[in-house]
């Protein structure tokens, strides 16, 4: 994924996250606290309506919510000190369970107090009818302690699995930037050793303007932004500077030709995937070739697909075999490419190549269009 595919699918993927995940800010506490316990009282009055004229029945309904209520606090806070210690589950259900229970007693029992203040009759007070209710406030606040912790289980999941993906992100980021950094030495030692060869053969104009155009490609490749992706015309245009050296060495003998979509111009192509085919057209086909030939760069619009096409004519003694479409030679260039286009746009990017019916090579990228960004 070239930068911009790498940026493009890390804030896809990665960046991802943010885009595809659910807003969490509802499993805060506060938002959790007010919507469950309005919840759990709503579904209590609407259950107590047949009795809401008996003021007692409602004292008690309405002192034993309210009193439930602030008990999750304490609970919350127990919850929240085992959470953060990291305490094992049978610990934090022992406590949970032993801390719960006297509470939910108080809040029986405060139920109670309340009946039995606005009952007309005054009824004796009596302890086992706050024994036979705790378990009401008991099983209420257990429930509470186990949606808080599978709240928190659930955000530590999200919370792991973003890591993951970031993880896997900066791997994929990593070897993409490993692969585009290893065409620059190859690139670079070819290219001096062609120089080598013109100083050998006392062609020292050729070499030193060889050299001039090295720099200038140095330059305005070293120079460039740290990216994955690049529009399509600045990859046309580190190609054609590319060529414009090996024109220098072979004169005559090498034609160019371009055959370019312009609507095309601007989808993002892998940084540097075009210089290596090129480079593999002419160190296997026109340099083997006394009379030189011609390499061909077109680009096609197939769907919502990008195809890029290179063809040369093969040396006359060519003995090279394609197998199914993976080249037989070729060396760094051709399998970094194919590497590339398969960690950037997996399945949907393809390197095939071929002889067509000239007896010409062809190789021929196919991966998915994406736009370019609006440039300043």
């Amino acid at each position: 994924m070239s930068a911009s595919v790498a940026d493009c699918v890390v804030h896809i993927e990665l960046g991802s996250l943010t885009t595809t995940e659910p807003n969490l800010r509802f499993l805060r506490f506060w938002p959790l606290q007010l919507t469950g316990w309005g919840v759990y009282i709503g579904v209590n009055v609407l259950c107590s309506l047949p009795w809401w004229r008996r003021v007692d029945y409602d004292a008690f309904r309405g002192a034993f919510l309210l009193s439930i209520f602030l008990s999750s606090f304490p609970m919350y806070w127990l919850c929240h000190g085992l959470w953060k210690r990291r305490a094992r589950l049978y610990h934090i259900a022992a406590v949970c369970l032993l801390a719960s229970f006297p509470l939910g007693m108080l809040c029986a029992a405060s139920a109670f107090q309340a009946a039995l203040y606005f009952s007309r009759s005054r009824p004796p007070f009596h302890w086992v009818d706050i024994i036979t209710a705790t378990p009401s406030g008991w099983f209420a606040l257990i429930a509470w302690v186990s949606f808080y912790f599978g709240i928190k289980h659930y955000l530590e999941l999200l919370q792991k699995h973003r890591l993951l993906v970031e993880t896997e992100m900066m791997a994929k980021e990593a070897q993409l930037r490993a692969l585009r950094y290893q065409l620059q030495p190859h690139f670079l030692f070819n290219t001096l050793n062609a120089i080598s060869t013109l100083v050998l053969q006392n062609q020292s104009f050729a070499a030193t303007e060889m050299i001039g155009k090295l720099a200038h490609l140095l330059r305005s490749t070293l120079d460039a932004p740290d990216v994955h992706t690049i529009p399509l015309s600045d990859e046309l245009a580190v190609t054609e500077e590319y060529l414009a050296i090996e024109e220098v060495r072979f004169r005559d003998r090498l034609s160019v030709r371009w055959d370019i979509d312009p609507s095309l111009i601007d989808t993002l192509v892998p940084r540097l995937i075009l210089q290596p085919l090129v480079e593999n057209a002419v160190r296997h086909g026109i340099a083997r070739r006394p009379q030189g030939g011609f390499i061909l760069v077109r680009t096609r619009r197939q769907g919502d697909c990008i195809s890029l096409l290179i063809e040369n004519e093969p040396p006359e003694e060519s003995t090279s075999v394609l197998l199914d479409g993976i080249p037989h030679s070729g060396g760094v260039g051709l399998e970094n490419v194919r590497m590339r286009l398969e960690q950037t746009y997996g399945p949907k990017g393809a390197m095939h190549t071929s002889t067509n019916a000239s007896g010409n090579y062809e190789v021929l990228l196919t991966f998915p269009l994406t736009g370019s960004p609006p440039r300043n």
